[in-house]
């Protein structure tokens, strides 16, 4: 009961967060010409989308007594949340994609791509076929199965089936993630080696140079941090599910490490905002000056309540 509320208020907390940065980002000017703001924004919508089906599936699930309906939203809840897990892998795999065009001179044109928006609404329809499809054949096979733990029984989630169904592409996902960013660590790396020393360079050369520098130092550690997130995000679940079907019954009551390694898996939409939007300067400059502005609204309306020559 109480691993639902906490569930339940800080998935709330994050869907709140979420459409907060939505709103900054598409009050910020020209954020539809940056390919990289663009697919950070859809991933915070993905997360936002996943909070509320979170919200939904902690209110009604967790007990193995529950009607037969409240079993069905559970059962399709489930398969659902993993489509926005798994799209929003796909989509942080796109943002590496666009990271590594970047790192080229010219613009690849198959990365371009992959990129598009065409290639994200493609993404968004094959991931929730993929599991629309087991979801259909899980409540089918569930006619008339009572050996199986039902939606909303904790061990649902962690059947056989399920877990190859959906982390298997969550692993794929996260190993094609790790191994992109590491190639583009590599090329900024190689491509910070190739300026030249500073001897004979002018002041102003010398300062792009530590500038230059700094942003490779921040991209590193940024990209680093990603790495790190979506690492411990899917990787506890995986490792737990695993051992979780070495137990003699796998259908016996977990214990709370199944509530631990499932909120691992909200690690990513907690820190999405600040490693890919925050720490955008042009979106921070928007979020002060709304600060600013809402300070200097509520500042004027207390100086207008107080002033001597309205009374």
């Amino acid at each position: 009961m109480e691993t639902g509320i906490f569930a339940i208020v800080l998935c709330s907390i994050l869907f709140i967060v979420h459409m907060y940065v939505v709103g900054i980002v598409m009050t910020t000017k020209k954020w539809s010409d940056k390919r990289f703001l663009c697919l950070a924004l859809f991933l915070s919508i993905s997360d936002a989308a996943m909070m509320v089906e979170s919200i939904w599936h902690a209110s009604i699930g967790g007990d193995v007594n529950a009607s037969e309906s409240s079993h069905y939203q559970c059962t399709i809840l489930s398969h659902l949340t993993s489509g926005t897990i798994l799209f929003s892998l796909l989509q942080t795999l796109f943002i590496c994609l666009e990271r590594l065009n970047a790192t080229f001179a010219t613009s690849n044109i198959i990365l371009k791509q992959l990129t598009s928006n065409l290639a994200v609404g493609i993404g968004f329809i094959i991931t929730h076929v993929y599991v629309s499809l087991r979801c259909g054949v899980e409540l089918f096979d569930s006619e008339g199965n009572s050996d199986k733990p039902k939606g909303c029984d904790p061990t649902y989630s962690f059947q056989r089936e399920f877990l190859l169904f959906n982390e298997i592409p969550n692993l794929v996902f996260v190993t094609v993630i790790t191994s992109c960013y590491i190639a583009i660590i590599v090329r900024m790396v190689k491509q910070h080696k190739k300026v030249p020393e500073s001897d004979g360079l002018t002041d102003l050369q010398i300062q792009q140079k530590k500038q230059s520098a700094l942003k490779m130092q921040r991209n590193v550690v940024t990209l680093s941090c990603i790495v790190a997130i979506t690492l411990c995000a899917v990787l506890p679940r995986c490792i737990y599910g695993l051992y979780f079907q070495r137990r003699p019954d796998t259908y016996t009551k977990v214990s709370s490490v199944h509530d631990a390694v499932n909120v691992f898996l909200l690690l990513n939409p907690l820190f999405d905002p600040f490693v890919y939007i925050l720490r955008m300067k042009e979106v921070r400059d928007r979020l002060t000056f709304q600060c600013f502005k809402r300070n200097n609204r509520v500042v004027g309306s207390f100086g207008n309540q107080t002033d001597p020559s309205h009374h």
